[in-house]
């Protein structure tokens, strides 16, 4: 009798040992749609146990305009239990495609938000240009360009997060509140060095820079291609030249992720040097990437922007 309820108190004790605790929150699998999306959810979720973080889109890509979902991506979104995205427009696929590859996933848009900025709206110039480019209304999709921005989004990838796995919610804002930290200090030095720049109109390659534009007292007076990989033509050139020495540009601004030939063209028609700034749409998906590439913008354009 006393053999039997000892062998029963180790078969308990071993059951015990080896099953889950009450406590112990399930594993949260955590897709973000591309490289800004994910640096920032890396951030919020730190070190926190049972939480892993992808991104669906290789880090060489890219902003996702036009993107269209592969079968890879497919399988990636329906093992997924959260889908962190921008939004706003930026990802295309995002609604019936990603419900049809899972229903159950969560999907947040974390730049909702932001107050967008419409082209043709908020900047009047930008609805003139050779009647080609954005849609007068449509939205600029590209918010996360903006430390202020960048905070707001951070906190809804917090809030998303602990939505989905409440039992790591402190981690997730302890994370969230030192990133967040970060990201205000990177606001305060773009905001400090605006105060210093005696040029405030600049032509940038695309429409990326808009919100940074707006934080910073900048004008947006041109864009090199008005709709992603639409060159413009030699008469838009001219144009853009005309503009950049009538509006006293002191300098066109091209991207890493482009090739810098059509930069380098409109430079030289107008007279003026090339300086690159970087939207942190490719690149390393370290904890500061976002940080490091932005400090080195704001470098280029406190160059570019304080000198007489």
């Amino acid at each position: 009798m006393v053999k039997r309820l000892a062998v029963s108190v180790f078969f308990i004790a071993f059951a015990l040992a080896f099953a889950p605790s009450a406590g112990a929150a399930e594993p949260l699998r955590v897709l973000t749609s591309f490289l800004p999306m994910e640096i920032f959810t890396r951030n919020v979720v730190g070190d926190t146990p049972g939480v892993t973080v992808a991104s669906m889109l290789p880090a060489s890509l890219g902003c996702p305009h036009d993107y269209a979902l592969t079968p890879g991506d497919m399988k990636k979104i329906a093992s997924a239990d959260l889908f962190v995205a921008n939004g706003l427009g930026m990802e295309e696929f995002l609604g019936e495609p990603v419900r049809r590859a899972n229903p159950k996933i969560l999907i947040v848009e974390t730049a909702r938000g932001i107050r967008p900025i419409r082209e043709g709206r908020d900047d009047p110039a930008k609805g003139t240009r050779g009647g080609k480019g954005h849609d007068p209304g449509e939205i600029n999709p590209h918010t996360w360009v903006s430390p202020r921005n960048a905070i707001l989004q951070v906190r809804e990838i917090e809030k998303a997060l602990s939505a989905a796995r409440p039992v790591s919610a402190r981690d997730f804002r302890r994370n969230a509140d030192a990133y967040v930290s970060r990201l205000s200090a990177l606001a305060a030095e773009f905001e400090t060095a605006a105060k210093t720049f005696r040029r405030r109109n600049i032509v940038t390659f695309h429409n990326v820079f808009d919100y940074l534009a707006r934080d910073l007292g900048l004008t947006v007076v041109g864009e090199i291609e008005t709709a992603p990989g639409q060159e413009p033509s030699a008469g838009e050139i001219r144009n853009l030249s005309r503009t950049i020495r009538e509006r006293k540009v002191p300098a066109v601004f091209s991207e890493p992720q482009y090739s810098p030939k059509l930069a380098e063209a409109l430079a030289r028609e107008a007279g003026v040097p090339v300086r690159v700034l970087d939207p942190v749409a490719t690149g390393s998906p370290a904890l500061t990437a976002y940080e490091d590439a932005m400090r080195r913008n704001l470098s280029t354009l406190k160059e570019a922007l304080s000198a007489r």
